[in-house]
C-alpha cells in the first residue's frame, strides 16, 4: 500500500480502517466474493462482538473501491493467480433467483 502511495497511485484493492473497538482492520476488497442473502447465516463477530461500520464516510469509501475493483474483475483482471472467477459465480447466483 505504501509503495503504491509513494508512486502517487491509488490502492483500491484494500482499505485499512480503525473500527469502533479502536483496532485497525483491513478490508481486502480484492478478495470480495458474491453471495446472496440465503447464504448468510448470522452477523459477523469476533470473540462474540458484533462488528459494525458506523462511519458513513468509511462505508462510502469502501463501496467506491469495491465498485472500481468489480469493474476490473468484469474486464478479466485478476489480483492473484488462484483467484476464482467471481463473475461466473455472480451469474450463477443471479440465475438461481
Amino acid at each position: 500500500m505504501e509503495k503504491k502511495e509513494k508512486a502517487g497511485k491509488p490502492c483500491d484493492i484494500l482499505h485499512i480502517v480503525k473500527l469502533d473497538d479502536n483496532r485497525k482492520s483491513a478490508f481486502l476488497i480484492q478478495d470480495m466474493f458474491p453471495i446472496t442473502e440465503e447464504y448468510i447465516e448470522r452477523e459477523y463477530t469476533i470473540a462474540g462482538n458484533h462488528l459494525m461500520l458506523t462511519s458513513e464516510h468509511t462505508a462510502r469509501e469502501i463501496e467506491r473501491k469495491a465498485r472500481k475493483v468489480m469493474g476490473m474483475l468484469k474486464r478479466g483482471i485478476k489480483f492473484t493467480p488462484t483467484q476464482p472467477d467471481i463473475m461466473v459465480i455472480f451469474e450463477k447466483l443471479r440465475e438461481g433467483r
